[in-house]
């Protein structure tokens, strides 16, 4: 399960993609436009000239080099101030938009110009598949999610990077808790929680039920597990404890969701 925080944004996982289109735009210098809210989520990189976006009260500035995502629903405002050129992506995704908010991020590494190419060059609008664009483009928000991951890591305690280690290593164990971890990195409870919330927006307790939850939703959706083994699998003390957190989290019990999604 992945959570970080990026330029004031957390990153959402599990967001399978359901459309995609590529485009390679060229567009004059102009004043100020009104662009309103599209039902698609862009992805671009430009590879020349300046762009200021104003969405939400704030002003992004786009140059090249740099690689913009505007959300799906969301109305801004946009100036070339330099001729500019870009490959842009627009896509859909199952649960909603990629992230919380608009950014702009520099382009770090010239695998991320390598893949925007790639996933203009292998598209077309004659096929029904494009499995190979799609897979150039998860592997471009892969390679998207590493560079915030890495970008993120200087800025995290130590301390804390390494508590968020030991719970995705030791979920699986249901003797692990909050308690045991504290111990073993020789902090308090109270300063391992403010600190983990200032990075990752959640406590280490909800994250670590978190990821046990997911865990366990893997397993039901295999269709190859009994609820005990499932339990057992994902670090809970029985199934009964298990479906009880479930339903909490879920509002239907393990068993009514298989169902559901099988």
């Amino acid at each position: 399960m992945l959570i970080y925080k990026k330029e004031g944004d957390k990153v959402k996982n599990n967001l399978p993609l359901t459309e995609l289109e590529v485009y390679d735009i060229q567009q004059p210098k102009e004043k100020l436009t009104f662009v309103s809210a599209r039902a698609f989520c862009s992805l671009s990189i430009r590879t020349k000239g300046v762009v200021k976006i104003k969405i939400d009260g704030n002003e992004l500035v786009s140059e090249a080099g740099c690689i913009t995502f505007i959300p799906k629903g969301k109305s801004y405002y946009t100036q070339v101030v330099k001729d500019t050129r870009m490959v842009v992506i627009h896509f859909n995704t199952q649960n909603g938009n990629l992230f919380d908010g608009a950014f702009v991020t520099k382009n770090a590494a010239p695998v991320f110009e390598q893949l925007f190419d790639k996933v203009l060059k292998s598209h077309s609008v004659a096929s029904s598949s494009n499995f190979e664009c799609y897979s150039y483009f998860y592997r471009l928000l892969f390679e998207l999610e590493k560079h915030f991951a890495e970008a993120q890591k200087g800025k995290i305690n130590p301390v804390i990077l390494k508590a968020k280690a030991e719970i995705e290593e030791k979920y699986k164990d249901n003797n692990f808790n909050i308690d045991t971890l504290v111990r073993s990195l020789g902090i308090s409870s109270s300063y391992l929680r403010r600190e983990f919330h200032k990075y990752y927006s959640y406590s280490p307790v909800k994250y670590l039920k978190n990821v046990r939850l997911q865990n366990a939703l893997s397993l039901l959706a295999s269709d190859y597990y009994s609820i005990d083994e499932i339990a057992s699998q994902s670090g809970y003390s029985s199934a009964s404890y298990f479906i009880q957190s479930f339903h909490s989290a879920m509002g239907c019990s393990p068993l009514k969701y298989k169902e559901k999604s099988l």
